[in-house]
C-alpha cells in the first residue's frame, strides 16, 4: 500500500493507495507544537482506516477477504514547508518503519520545468500538474484553492511553464476580518446576488464573485499565451482545493475540479520511481 503525503502550510493530506485507487484520504491540521510521535500516531489510525475501508485486514492485523492487508510498503512526500519535512519523514518511520521519499531534485518526475529558476517552483504544484496533464492533458492550467490560490500552467508540450498566485479566499477573508473592525468570520459560500443586503451577503459577494472575475481574467490570459495562434478553447482547465474553489468555477463555467490532484501526481511520481 502506498501513503502519499501532501504537506500544506495549513493541513496534511494522508492517501493510501492500493490497485490503483484510494483506500481513504484523510486530513490533518499542521501545528508547529505537534510532535513527530503524535502525527506518527495519527498516521497510524489513518492507515488502520484505510485497511478497513479497502476491505483488507483489520487495523490490528487480522486478516480480511480483500486485497489490502493493510501494509504501508511505500512512502512519498511532497511538501511545500521545509522546517517540516524532517519530522513527517520522522513520523513516517516510527509509524510504519519506512524511509519516506520526497518528491524534489533527483527524483524521476516526468515533466520538465521550464522556468527561469526551476529550484523555486512548489512540488505541490508540480504534482498537481503532472496529474492535470495525465487526466486531461495539455496544454492545461491548474487552478489551486488553498491558502495561496495559484494558477499553474504547462504547455502544449507537456512542460511545466510558470505560474500566478494571488491571496487564497480564506487569506482573504481573514485579512478582511483583522482590517476591518465590524467584518465578523464569514463562511465563504456562492452567494444569490452580487448586492449583499448585510455583512454577511456582502462579504460572501465580494469574495465568491469578486474571485470568480479574478479567476477568468487570469485563465482568459493564460490561455492566450499557452495556445498562441492556436485556439484557446484547445487548454484544459482544471480546479483543485478547497470546495469553495469548486463553486467559483462552476459560477465562472469551469466544471473540471478534482480535489485531490497533487495526491494524485504524488502517487503517478512514485509510481514512475518504483525500483
Amino acid at each position: 500500500m502506498l501513503l502519499a503525503v501532501d504537506a500544506r502550510n495549513r493541513a496534511l493530506s494522508l492517501g493510501f493507495r492500493e490497485g490503483g485507487r484510494w483506500l481513504a484520504i484523510t486530513r490533518l491540521g499542521i501545528s508547529p507544537e505537534r510532535s513527530a510521535d503524535e502525527y506518527a500516531f495519527f498516521m497510524d489510525a489513518a492507515r488502520k482506516k484505510a485497511a478497513r475501508e479497502g476491505g483488507g485486514a483489520s487495523g490490528d492485523g487480522a486478516p480480511g477477504s480483500g486485497a489490502s492487508a493493510g501494509v504501508v510498503d511505500s512512502a512519498w512526500i511532497s511538501n511545500v514547508v521545509p522546517s517540516f519535512t524532517t519530522r513527517v519523514v520522522e513520523a513516517i518511520r516510527l509509524a510504519f518503519g519506512l524511509e519516506a521519499h520526497v518528491v524534489g531534485p533527483g527524483v524521476r518526475t516526468g515533466i520538465k520545468i521550464r522556468t527561469d529558476l526551476p529550484s523555486e517552483v512548489g512540488s505541490d504544484l508540480v504534482c498537481a500538474c503532472i496529474a492535470a496533464r495525465e487526466i486531461v492533458g495539455s496544454p492545461c492550467i491548474v487552478i489551486n484553492f488553498g491558502t495561496v490560490l495559484s494558477f499553474s500552467a504547462v504547455d502544449a508540450s507537456g512542460d511545466f511553464v510558470g505560474a500566478s498566485f494571488v491571496p487564497g479566499l480564506v487569506s482573504a477573508a481573514e485579512t478582511l476580518k483583522a482590517s476591518a473592525a465590524q467584518i465578523p468570520d464569514v463562511r465563504i459560500a456562492r452567494p444569490e446576488r452580487a448586492i449583499g443586503r448585510n455583512t454577511i451577503q456582502s462579504v460572501q459577494a465580494g469574495l465568491t464573485i469578486g474571485y470568480g472575475g479574478l479567476v477568468t481574467r487570469l485563465v482568459e490570459r493564460m490561455s492566450a499565451e499557452l495556445a498562441g495562434k492556436d485556439d484557446v478553447r484547445a487548454v484544459h482547465v482544471v480546479g483543485t482545493g478547497s470546495e469553495e474553489g469548486r463553486a467559483i468555477l462552476e459560477l465562472e463555467g469551469f466544471g473540471s475540479f478534482i480535489p485531490d490532484l497533487a495526491l494524485e501526481g504524488i502517487a503517478i511520481v512514485a509510481s514512475r520511481n518504483a525500483s
